[in-house]
């Protein structure tokens, strides 16, 4: 019996050394290790490897790759013809305006501070720390003063509870500043 090794069973099967190698590996093409380092595979194994039978099982691959991708296509299409009220709908987020007049939502970071008491220091640790959500910009308050920190509902709130009964906190007419209270 006759053998070659997978160079040269590559070159009489006009296919790469790599697919007689995954071959070989996969258990569809026998072979034999007389050394550690040297395959050897019978010729007459070889008649599985001829160009047309490999061309052939390529072939198939790609035509079920190809089945594949036009169901996942289909999937994709029917998926975009969806109506629209059947996706999810979350509320946009509201631009908010970060120069001009001071929303009427927001309070001047400063003022509150003040009016609470509490050292600009102390807050400005808070921030830093990450425990008093801030909003930054270049609003204008009704005096015309520049405010470039101020806080929303939610801010107010974390502020009320990170200084609220710490002395000199001082309470206004709308502590402790939950959701349904409205700016200090």
């Amino acid at each position: 019996m006759e053998y070659v090794n997978i160079m040269e069973a590559a070159r009489r099967c006009a296919v790469s050394d790599k697919t007689i190698r995954r071959a070989i590996r996969k258990g569809t093409l026998p072979a034999r290790f007389p050394k550690a380092n040297r395959c050897e595979i019978a010729v007459s194994d070889l008649e599985h490897f001829l160009p047309g039978q490999v061309q052939a099982a390529v072939e198939s691959r790609i035509a079920a790759l190809e089945r594949r991708v036009e169901v996942l296509e289909q999937q994709v299409q029917r998926g975009l013809r969806r109506p629209e009220a059947a996706k999810p709908s979350r509320p946009s987020p509201r631009a908010e305006l970060t120069t001009g007049p001071l929303p009427r939502h927001l309070v001047s970071l400063p003022a509150f501070a003040e009016k609470h008491n509490v050292a600009e220091h102390k807050v400005l640790a808070a921030i830093t720390m990450g425990l008093l959500p801030v909003k930054c910009g270049e609003w204008t308050d009704q005096h015309g003063t520049l405010v470039t920190r101020a806080l929303d509902t939610k801010g107010r709130q974390a502020f009320y509870q990170i200084y609220q009964g710490v002395a000199p906190f001082i309470t206004c007419e709308q502590c402790p500043h939950e959701a349904t209270s409205t700016p200090a």
